[in-house]
């Protein structure tokens, strides 16, 4: 008689552990409807992914072509990376998430420069999105500011944390003025294309150094990275005085 109920109880069970199985095998694979939400706003995109093992790779598909990026899948959860370069800005974006079923929901890491989350659904957007990369980075060239006047900085960095303050000067994309920070003062040059800063200037005494800040910049905030030759890189954000 034991024999016989387990038997049975094969039988009723096998077409659970069937579905189970069949599910687990499909992971992520397939057609998705990603939404990417950044400070600038978000927007649905169309990506393909293809998982193999532990492998992911797969394309945001748009209007211009496609876009392809490459991570990893274990157990349920999800990263995966591309670089979004233009003439403003050179990145890459990183996306972690955890898949829940036919759902995905994650955060986004923009280069540094900003953060933001996003999710996914299965399916296929009849209207392909015309540039899959461009609303995570935030750095579009019809965002653009005048950022001329006086900021206050807040810098972190391996090193130690400083508050130094920039004064801007923008006549179009040129960017000059002046630092005034813990090394002391130094005038600056640079430039701002969109809503993409990026500025250096020299410092010396106690450290012979050219300093470099990139970021994005809004009305009133900033945030970005810098880097100090020899010394380290950091983060950093801003707002108007």
């Amino acid at each position: 008689m034991n024999k016989i109920f387990m038997a049975m109880f094969a039988l009723l069970l096998f077409p659970v552990l069937r579905s189970s199985a069949t599910a687990q095998g499909a992971g992520i694979s397939g057609d998705w409807i990603l939404t990417i939400s950044s400070p600038q706003g978000s927007r649905d995109v169309n990506a393909t992914f293809k998982q193999d093992g532990e492998k992911l790779n797969g394309a945001f598909k748009g209007a211009q072509g496609e876009l392809p990026f490459q991570g990893t899948v274990k157990g349920n959860q999800i990263t995966f990376s591309y670089p979004y370069k233009s003439p403003e800005i050179d990145i890459t974006i990183t996306m972690t998430g955890e898949l829940v079923g036919d759902s995905i929901k994650g955060k986004a890491d923009f280069g540094g420069l900003a953060e933001g989350d996003w999710s996914g659904k299965r399916g296929t957007m009849s209207a392909a999105v015309a540039a899959p990369a461009a609303p995570a980075t935030g750095a579009q060239s019809s965002d653009k500011v005048d950022v001329t006047g006086t900021w206050a900085f807040a810098v972190e960095t391996s090193q130690g944390s400083g508050s130094p303050t920039f004064t801007f000067k923008q006549d179009g994309e040129k960017l000059t003025g002046q630092y005034k920070g813990a090394f002391g003062e130094a005038p600056l040059t640079g430039t701002v294309k969109g809503n993409a800063i990026e500025f250096s200037f020299k410092v010396t005494g106690q450290l012979e150094a050219t300093i470099t800040y990139k970021g994005t910049m809004e009305k009133s905030s900033g945030k970005g990275t810098l880097s100090i030759p020899e010394v380290g890189s950091g983060t950093w954000t801003a707002k108007r005085q």
